[in-house]
This record gives structure tokens, sequence and C-alpha cells, in this order.
């Protein structure tokens, strides 16, 4: 999905990962990853409600004392880091923005640039974090807000800096800006090349159709935050009533490893939740000759997520394979259907300009089990 940076309050390198995580990203599959590559650290992330609603916060913290580091060294854990090709790149031109940015600012070549603040862990970790997350998410077209255009005085390694600080104000070139009356930093270096980097292009809001929020707070004391909103196209989703092509995500995954009683339980689990459409079962044989079986399920774009957490909750797969597919759904709706002298809830629907109507199965059952019958006794019983 796209997505929309509302950086009208600010943007920094927490606040982007704390937005990206409220979306649903599992930070602490990236910890592993950060470990992976030499750097151990905690990544910390809970619930905050602020005047902006509510969001999560992101707080990185190490134990040793880190060294300043060089462009160079950075770009060496980046290198270490087991991630895609694509979020190395991205995560390495973040980082050559905030370089370059430094550099003017200092009137040095790029390569004598000594991150203080920048080279600590959380900032290499927002850095490498929101791009991973990112992909995660699976974003497509990223699109920003303008920036708000502060001033005031910051106190770091060199001293006090005015705002917006140098490295900032030069990544902030070519990019709308508005003032805003605030004496505090509101983007910061890390967040200004993120913006640098990820925004394809600007606008003054979002544009499609909105399928969730996620908003970041950070450190400061600050009552808003940075709003990230996920957005399909308009067309995404046509209400069943009126038919049409709608997305759906099909989530699968191959499981050898449950008991038939154990399936069965999931089954029914994945099948009562509102999140999830359908759920189909195919069973076959598996790696090792091992009876196995193709669980898929269907569910809404925008539930994606909360279907992940129950399919991996209820059967304990290792991984699952995610796609988006268009459907197209049949104009349908709630009825009533006369079937054996009984009034039972029913669907109808409409195919090539006739309508049809089906009773609902669930009804069909329970008022064959109210009479002691059997359920197909009521679909084909003659009245005499």
């Amino acid at each position: 999905m796209d997505l929309y940076l509302d950086c009208t309050r600010g943007i920094s390198g927490d606040m982007t990962l704390a937005a990206l995580s409220h979306l649903g990203v599992d930070l602490s599959r990236f910890g592993k990853i950060l470990a992976g590559a030499g750097i151990e650290c905690r990544i910390e992330t809970w619930a905050e409600n602020r005047a902006g609603g509510p969001g999560r916060r992101v707080d990185i913290t190490w134990d040793d004392a880190q060294p300043l580091r060089h462009p160079a060294d950075i770009a060496a854990v980046f290198h270490r880091l087991a991630v895609s090709p694509a979020v190395r790149e991205r995560a390495l031109s973040v980082l050559d923005a905030l370089t370059r940015a430094e550099a003017h600012a200092h009137q040095i070549p790029p390569e004598k640039v000594h991150f203080h603040e920048v080279g600590a862990i959380d900032t290499l970790a927002d850095i490498a974090g929101v791009c991973w997350a990112l992909e995660e998410l699976r974003a497509g077209n990223i699109t920003a807000s303008p920036l708000p255009w502060f001033s005031g005085v910051v106190e770091c390694a060199h001293g006090l800096v005015p705002l917006p600080a140098p490295a900032t104000a030069f990544l902030m070139r070519g990019k709308p800006v508005y003032p805003v009356p605030d004496r505090e930093e509101l983007v910061t270096p890390t967040g200004a090349a993120l913006v640098h980097v990820l925004a394809e292009s600007f606008a003054g809001g979002p544009a499609g159709c909105v399928h969730a929020l996620g908003t970041g707070y950070g450190s400061r004391p600050s009552s808003t935050g940075l709003r990230v909103w996920q957005l399909g196209p308009v067309e995404a989703r046509v209400p069943h009533a009126r038919g049409g092509l709608e997305l759906v995500t099909q989530l699968e995954t191959h499981l050898d490893h449950l008991t038939g009683e154990e399936v069965g339980s999931a089954l029914s689990a994945l099948a009562n939740l509102g999140e999830i459409l359908d759920v189909l079962w195919l069973p076959g044989t598996g790696k090792k000759n091992r009876p196995a079986g193709l669980l898929r399920v269907l569910c809404r774009p925008e539930d994606e997520d909360a279907a992940c957490r129950a399919v991996l909750r209820h059967t304990h797969s290792l991984g699952l394979r995610r796609q988006r597919l268009e459907r197209l759904a049949l104009p349908r709706g709630p009825a009533t259907l006369d079937c054996a002298g009984n009034k039972l809830a029913a669907k109808i629907y409409e195919l090539e300009g006739r309508a049809y109507i089906r009773a609902e199965a669930d009804a069909v059952s329970a008022n064959a089990a109210e009479r002691g019958l059997g359920a197909p006794a009521l679909r084909f019983s003659a009245e005499k």
C-alpha cells in the first residue's frame, strides 16, 4: 500500500520507526537482525496516548560505550545486516544524504564527517529499521506533507546551533515548507534525510482510500507526533451490496506438524474471526512423505496484520505467504426464504440480471435440529 507521511508537526528517526510499529511491524525481529550484525541493543516499544491520539513510542538502549563513527563505519554495519538488497540500498541512500548534509554544514569532505549524535546506535537503528519496516509493510509510493519551518537554538556537541540545524536546512532545500511559531527542533537531520530519500512527492493531504493510521511519538514531550497514513486505491473495496471488483489478501501456509484435532481447532478458530473472510484446508502429502495440508485464508487488506497474527497464533506455522488478489463479488444482501413451511435467513444475489436466493446453511441446520430432522430434510421435503 502507499503511505502518506504527515510531517506537519515534525519528523525524526524514532518517530518514524514508532509510527511504522503502530502500523503493525514487529520491531523485535529487527532487533535480532541488528544483533546478527554485531550491534547489541534493546528495542523497546510501548503504546502511548497523547493529544494526537493513540500511538507508539520506541526506545533503543545499549550498555557498551559507543565510538564516534565515520560514514564508512555505519555503511559497514548496513552491509552486515541480514536484509534484502532493496532495504540495504535504501538505508545506504539515507546515510549518504545525511553524510553530505553534515559535510556541507561543517565544510569538510564527506569521508571526514564524524557522526556524534548521528553515530549513536539509536539513529543507526532508526535509519536501517525504518527502511526494513517499509519493506515489511510492502510500502508502495510514499508521499509527504510540506515540512514545518521552525526556529530557536539547540545544544549539541558543537555548541548552540540555530534551528533548523544546518544539516537539516541543507536537506530541506527544494522541499515545500511553511512557517510555524515553534522554537524547538521539529525536524531532525535524520528525519530530514528520511524525507529526502523516501518521499517521491509532496501533497497537502493523503489521496486514496485510507486503510490504517500509525502515530509515532518521540522522546520530547510534544503533544503531537508523526502520523503515517496507509492508503489503497479508492476502488479497492466495493460493498457486496453493489458488487464489483475488490481487493483481498490471500494468506497461505503448508502445515505438517499439527494433529488432526489441532488442525480442526485451528480451522474453527479462524473461521469465527470477523477479520477473516474465508478459510480453506486442502489435505495432501508434504516433505518426507508426511501427511500435510495447505491452509488458505482470505481477508480484507486492512485486516491483513490481524489475520496474519491469528493464523500464526492458531497454527504456530513458521511462515506465511501473502499476496494481493482481485476478486469479483456479485451484488448480494440479506433476505428470508420460505423453506418447508419455515422462514429461514437467506442470501439474495444477482447474476446476469436475475435474482437468486439461497438459505443460509446455519439457519437450515438450526431449524432442522429444532424439528429433529437432518438438514437435507428441509431442502428436499415435498409439501402434500
